[in-house]
């Protein structure tokens, strides 16, 4: 709903009319929730100014062991849910230890359902040092979610020790 202020009429906050022109541009207080274009740019700068935290925080990470050969694991908790309260994305998985040389992947899963947010792939070779920075993209995930993940290898049975990197909206 648009509402007349000045000399100009103002889309309420997050409005999804887009009766208007101004509906279409937004509002100036809209939010990562809403749909308009002052909404989405003010998504991207959320996205990349925002401050970056890790999970968990000044502990060691969380250990995950493969399945079999290219089979995932159990899943384990890496967030619990009700710990991270506002909506939050996740731009890095922050690998601290890796029991062998090997191919790995590694699933992330948020909320209750364990919905699949991304997956990234790396590897540990004699030459290469088992502390990484793998770049993850997800989408915006709720306020409040449970995070959890799984991790596969090549050869099956190895451990990684992991956490997150994110940032709040």
């Amino acid at each position: 709903m648009t509402r007349y202020s000045g000399d100009q009429y103002v889309p309420a906050v997050d409005s999804a009319n887009n009766a208007k022109a101004s509906d279409v541009i937004g509002n100036k207080s809209d939010t990562h929730d809403g749909d308009s274009l002052y909404a989405k740019v003010e998504t991207l700068g959320d996205h990349i100014h925002s401050v970056s935290k890790v999970y968990p925080t000044l502990a060691g990470g969380v250990q995950l062991t493969a399945g079999a050969a290219w089979t995932l694991g159990a899943l384990v908790e890496i967030v619990p849910a009700s710990t991270i309260t506002g909506d939050f994305d996740i731009h890095a998985i922050d690998i601290e230890d890796i029991s062998a040389n090997d191919v790995y992947e590694l699933v992330i899963y948020y909320g209750a359902g364990d919905t699949e947010a991304g997956r990234v792939r790396f590897v540990q070779s004699a030459a290469q040092s088992a502390t990484l920075n793998t770049a993850i993209q997800t989408p915006i995930l709720p306020a409040n979610s449970r995070i959890r993940a799984a991790v596969a290898c090549s050869t099956g049975g190895y451990t990684v020790d992991i956490s997150i990197r994110y940032h709040t909206y």
